[in-house]
């Protein structure tokens, strides 16, 4: 074939999957234009698995370079995996028009009417001690931020109480925690089962009483009525944890830490209760908790990336990526690949049985008007 015709055909196999990527695009903006909102808005909290662009210029881990975001329609924006996050899935789920946009660049009015998003990679619960490795934005931080958000809608709608009707119609969602947790642990030099600082009990319970449970209520004093608290993942299966303790004996059959997975089901417990002590202890609110612990079952490939890692499990800037993404659960050493994510936001979604779901699903704690108690 000659240098011409070579050069013919790249440029037609160019216009192809350009034209396939356009019309995947239309197809999903058309699906969420015809549905019917379910909220009028949704306020996202959260760390790296919920973030979606708030890093972007900021001096902690960002991931607004390919690999990530090879499969969004938009690129890499900011988001922890090749596509979708399991927040944006939540969105086409619960009908909304548009993605949720960052709060660093959310701009309009009509933006800022549909929600933010304030979650930032490396986001802890221990606001005291914010940035000492990372410049991110801590769950406290982003309370703040929420707060400036609600006096700016109080201005567009005009009275305190149309905005407290407004915002008690709204969906949020807090999923934080898991680097307060890991970095709990002391790797052992001679390859054995990692050390926690403090006793996992012990730490888990002054997490959830001293930091999430105080969170939760500025967040209700704020006008949150319907808020989803999401459960830590399996961190002892992420990949850099088995790169880091992997040379231990307790292991699973996915060669996961079960160690580490022992002490997210402690902590998870924990905030299992947590949340049916603030549906007995708020008026007229409605908390509920999602478990996703045990999401990464059926996949191919649990324990490995599917990029290519850095030793803090970020994807290489323009590193190669494997080509069967919807077998693997996680993208890079420690979040979850768009087909992974699907699975999570159905699970929040959809979920119908107490263990996943306590004490009800989203489309459940969106749909019900009144208040639970237990």
């Amino acid at each position: 074939m000659s240098q011409q015709l070579r050069h013919c055909w790249f440029a037609y196999v160019v216009l192809v999957l350009n034209m396939q990527d356009l019309i995947v695009y239309r197809k999903t903006k058309r699906q969420l234009q015809n549905q019917h909102e379910q909220v009028p808005c949704y306020f996202i909290f959260g760390d790296s698995f919920s973030a979606n662009g708030n890093d972007n210029g900021l001096d902690t881990f960002k991931s607004n370079y390919l690999p990530y975001g090879i499969d969004f329609l938009d690129g890499p924006t900011g988001r922890f995996s090749n596509g979708k996050i399991m927040v944006d899935i939540i969105v086409e789920k619960i009908g909304m028009k548009d993605y949720i946009r960052p709060y660093r660049i959310v701009g309009t009015n009509r933006q800022m009417l549909k929600g933010v998003n304030y979650a930032s990679s490396g986001a802890i619960l221990q606001s005291e001690i914010a940035g000492s490795k990372v410049n991110s934005i801590s769950l406290g931080q982003q309370l703040k931020y929420h707060k400036k958000i609600v006096r700016r809608i109080s201005k567009i709608l005009g009275s305190k109480n149309m905005t407290k009707q407004y915002l008690q119609r709204c969906l949020y969602s807090v999923e934080i925690g898991s680097n307060d947790v890991f970095n709990n642990y002391i790797p052992n030099n001679d390859g054995s089962d990692p050390t926690p600082r403090q006793s996992p009990d012990r730490f888990a319970q002054y997490l959830v009483d001293h930091f999430f449970f105080t969170h939760l209520l500025n967040l209700h004093n704020s006008g949150a009525k319907k808020v989803v608290v999401f459960g830590l993942p399996s961190l002892g299966c992420s990949p850099s944890a088995i790169r880091m303790y992997g040379n231990g004996s307790n292991q699973d059959e996915h060669k996961c830490i079960s160690v580490i997975n022992k002490d997210i089901q402690l902590y998870n417990s924990k905030l299992r209760t947590m949340v049916f002590n603030l549906n007995n202890y708020t008026k007229n609110a409605q908390f509920t908790y999602i478990e996703t612990s045990q999401a990464y079952q059926g996949f191919k490939n649990i324990g490995k990336t599917c990029c290519e890692t850095d030793l803090d499990g970020m994807c290489y800037s323009m590193g190669k990526s494997c080509n069967n993404r919807k077998d693997y659960f996680y993208w890079d050493g420690y979040r979850p690949t768009e087909a992974a994510n699907i699975i999570l936001a159905n699970i929040a979604y959809n979920a119908s049985v107490p263990s996943h779901a306590y004490p009800f699903n989203i489309h459940h704690l969106i749909s019900n008007t009144t208040s639970h108690r237990s």
